[in-house]
């Protein structure tokens, strides 16, 4: 099954549960993409945030890179966060085909 979760409320159980239920779902080799909205990029910015290190591990998931919005992706970003993070983010592709997921969800 194809999943896209979705985080886009700014607060910490939020994010977390919508993380951990990727992760989940991903050690049970359903396809996961992760969107972070810009107003979760603060939590992923504290690197004692549970977002900050569960993203660290998207690789050991065999998950691909979370996406990110234009307004908060951008060249900075490897100067700001610490590289082995900056590698589990990618630009979101301009046009999200729903289409191609069986679920979407929202946390």
């Amino acid at each position: 099954m194809k999943i896209l979760i979705q985080l886009r409320t700014p607060t910490e159980m939020a994010s977390y549960e919508g993380c951990a239920l990727a992760l989940t779902l991903a050690t049970f080799e359903h396809e996961v993409q992760l969107y972070l909205d810009a107003s979760v990029f603060g939590l992923l910015m504290q690197p004692k945030s549970r977002l900050h290190g569960m993203m660290q591990s998207l690789d050991l998931y065999d998950m691909p890179p979370a996406w990110l919005p234009d307004d908060v992706f951008s060249g900075w970003i490897t100067g700001m966060l610490p590289s082995e993070l900056a590698a589990q983010l990618t630009l979101v592709p301009e046009v999200i085909d729903s289409q191609k997921f069986d679920q979407v969800l929202t946390f």
